[in-house]
């Protein structure tokens, strides 16, 4: 199984939002800069060596690929992978945003 994946037992995907690849900085906190390694409408995956816990909420700020304006988000940790990084879902994401993120992984 794929690093990040999220399909039961019996191999059923179970997002129910596309997710695509992006490689690009985001604001962590107050722990300074990370990179995001994919998104959806529903989370993202967030590169880090930092530990967290499941169920730890964070607040995350980013940007899409040719989009001057931030998204300002709280997430909480899915899943961790020590020393790798953790999935995130968008706890308090305005239906803007999510309309912004939705475009997104559409064009790709």
């Amino acid at each position: 199984m794929r690093r990040g994946s999220m399909t039961s037992r019996q191999g059923i995907e179970r997002r129910k939002s596309r997710r695509v690849a992006i490689v690009q900085e985001m604001f962590f906190g107050n722990r300074g800069t990370r990179k995001m390694d994919d998104i959806s409408e529903e989370g993202m995956f967030i590169t880090t060596p930092d530990a967290f816990m499941k169920g730890s909420i964070l607040d995350l700020k980013f940007r899409l690929f040719n989009d001057d304006h931030p998204i300002t988000v709280k997430a909480e940790v899915r899943y961790v992978h020590e020393g790798v990084g953790m999935g995130v879902r968008f706890t308090k994401l305005k239906a803007e945003d999510r309309e912004r993120i939705k475009k997104f992984t559409e064009r790709f």
